[in-house]
């Protein structure tokens, strides 16, 4: 009799429509689409994503029905454009509603007034102090806009069904709402193959966005007192600028300091091809400046640099160091302090041996902790919290 129950629990899950919405994240996005959407496509939900139209289409064989929306090019036109996808994901008679962007939070109301069906919202980022950080906003705008954002926040969230958050400092402003804390730790299948016995020990990777917060400019004058430690040292950057400005500002540091050939930009690549880069790499960076958002935030990069068995030198903050060191993962340092971070390539680059053991020990952690597999069955739970008795 309980396999014929589990059966039939089964097979209504397999029934139940997902609507997934993000207005602004990349249609192949790391969490979106290849972990939590693809997971509950695997376990039988019917899902669709609604998300910027993509330059190429994956083939997922018809697991994900992608429904592509145009992104604005401008940064003020998201709101509009987040009410314009309410027609599309109400059309999509979803048994629940799943976005992933502030700018969403208006529109998830109105679909839970018009379907009565669960939503729910996935905060990324501690948005708040992620306002205070972007550099768009003129400062005498931040604070008000602050306001603002917790002010919709607090009116929204108690008609919303719940909340999922990526760490404990995000969660903290979410825990009088039905909640659920959900990592962003990478596929365990995507690194399965990973050996850390064919890195290149002269190479050092950042892997990301490029930003001035980031301490891209940091990271470059310290890579420019390894150079003279080390002549053969290689700093490569996979992912792309926040402006043309900043990377005009950013070749000119490195043609100052005549780095040309020892700095590569590969540009942005899809999230199933960072594996090939991080694979060569043998330390990966996260020079992070102390700026709020980045004090209550993990990166995903932190986790994808231990599951490739690279040694993470990153910015000496609280939560970093609790993972950080809990692994023994990588080494700390001060982002404000050129030097600090060149100290710490400098001693991992005279030993390549040490440098190697503390990538295994990231890959250990990765493989017992660090893992999207632990975080998939707590989607699964919280879905089912919403759908097992609709």
């Amino acid at each position: 009799m309980g396999k014929l129950q589990h059966r039939v629990k089964k097979e209504m899950i397999r029934m139940k429509k997902i609507c997934v919405i993000t207005t602004v994240h990349q249609a192949y996005d790391g969490r979106i689409y290849y972990k939590q959407s693809m997971s509950l496509a695997k376990a039988g939900y019917d899902v669709s994503l609604i998300a910027p139209k993509p330059d190429r289409e994956v083939n997922d064989q018809g697991l994900v029905k992608l429904l592509p929306i145009e992104k604005p090019k401008k940064e003020w036109k998201r709101l509009l454009r987040s009410f314009s996808v309410i027609k599309t994901a109400k059309e999509t008679k979803a048994d629940l509603y799943h976005f992933h962007d502030p700018e969403l939070l208006i529109a998830g109301l109105i679909l839970r007034i018009l379907t009565r069906k669960p939503v729910i919202f996935d905060a990324h980022e501690h948005y708040p102090n992620a306002i205070m950080s972007k550099k768009y906003l003129k400062k005498w705008l931040k604070t008000p806009i602050r306001v603002m954002y917790e002010l919709i926040e607090r009116m929204i969230l108690p008609f919303l069904s719940g909340v999922i958050y990526t760490t404990d400092e995000v969660g903290e402003r979410y825990q009088k709402y039905t909640h659920c804390k959900i990592e962003n730790y990478p596929l365990y299948e995507m690194f399965e193959q990973v050996s850390t016995n064919n890195k290149n020990g002269n190479t050092i990777l950042y892997l990301g966005g490029i930003t001035p917060i980031r301490g891209i400019e940091q990271l470059i004058d310290a890579f420019s007192e390894v150079t003279k430690h080390h002549k053969s040292a290689q700093l490569i950057f996979v992912g792309s600028f926040e402006s043309k400005s900043f990377e005009y500002k950013i070749n000119n540091k490195i043609n100052s300091r005549g780095l040309t050939d020892k700095i590569e930009f590969i540009g942005k690549v899809p999230y199933t091809e960072i594996e090939r880069y991080l694979s060569k790499a043998s330390i990966g960076i996260i020079p992070y400046l102390p700026v709020p958002n980045h004090l209550v935030c993990l990166p995903n990069k932190l986790f994808e640099y231990m599951a490739a068995g690279v040694t993470t030198i990153a910015s000496d903050f609280p939560h970093y160091r609790k993972v950080v060191e809990g692994a023994g993962s990588g080494l700390l340092v001060n982002p404000e302090k050129p030097q600090s971070i060149a100290d710490a390539i400098v001693s991992l680059l005279k030993d390549p041996k040490k440098c190697n053991e503390i990538g295994v020990n990231g890959r250990k952690s990765f493989e017992k902790i660090y893992n999207w597999n632990t975080e998939e069955k707590k989607l699964l739970v919280f879905y089912r919290t919403f759908l097992i008795n609709d």
